[in-house]
């Protein structure tokens, strides 16, 4: 809610999440790369600069590029002019947090940064997949009637067929596959999306 004209989020809750993007904790996320500077370093990223959260110890950033966006956080624990510090998390993305880092190398020497590592990209498709398994998972937990949320999503005619006609339809069918995806959600899931865990034919992502 706004407070003193400003709000208590980060960024303004009521924008679109493509345009509002998050801030994920890097130890979740590979895709964050962290370096410790002196400060130096931001004069350097403010270019590019799409939204930034300034914490107790750290300043995170959301940054434009050619190649889609980056994230990074940066603990500002070195003396000023010091040469900076990428911090990387030595687990399981191993390999995915140290081409994200790679990624920044490129942007900081005036190069194309280069795409995400295949293992973190959505397909269009994937991408509005989630989309309405989120919208199905929010309606049922705020109780809206399954025809009523199922007609949001995939059109308003669905709610003019009689019930033997609605449960023979393809959108019936549709709307569970999405709705036991949604599950997914429920339950954690967004984090296996954040980790590239989810991929390719799997059900929940495809």
């Amino acid at each position: 809610m706004p407070v003193a004209g400003g709000c208590v989020f980060p960024v303004d809750p009521d924008l679109p999440a493509w345009l509002a993007p998050a801030f994920w904790d890097p130890d979740i996320a590979p895709e964050v790369a962290v370096r410790g500077d002196g400060g130096d370093i931001l004069s350097c990223l403010t270019p590019y600069v799409r939204a930034r959260h300034d914490g107790p110890d750290d300043i995170h950033l959301v940054l434009d590029s050619d190649s889609g966006p980056l994230r990074i956080v940066i603990v500002v624990d070195r003396q000023p002019d010091a040469p900076g510090t990428w911090f990387v998390i030595d687990d399981g993305h191993l390999g995915t947090r140290l081409a994200c880092v790679a990624r920044f190398g490129r942007l900081l020497t005036g190069q194309t940064p280069g795409p995400l590592p295949s293992t973190l990209r959505l397909s269009p498709q994937q991408k509005l997949r989630q989309v309405r398994m989120l919208c199905i998972a929010e309606g049922r937990r705020m109780g809206v009637a399954t025809r009523r949320i199922a007609a949001d999503i995939y059109g308003e005619r669905i709610l003019h067929l009689s019930r033997n006609e609605w449960r023979a339809s393809s959108w019936h069918r549709a709307f569970y596959r999405d709705l036991d995806g949604a599950e997914f959600y429920l339950n954690g899931g967004h984090i296996a999306l954040l980790q590239g865990l989810k991929q390719g034919g799997d059900i929940l992502a495809a």
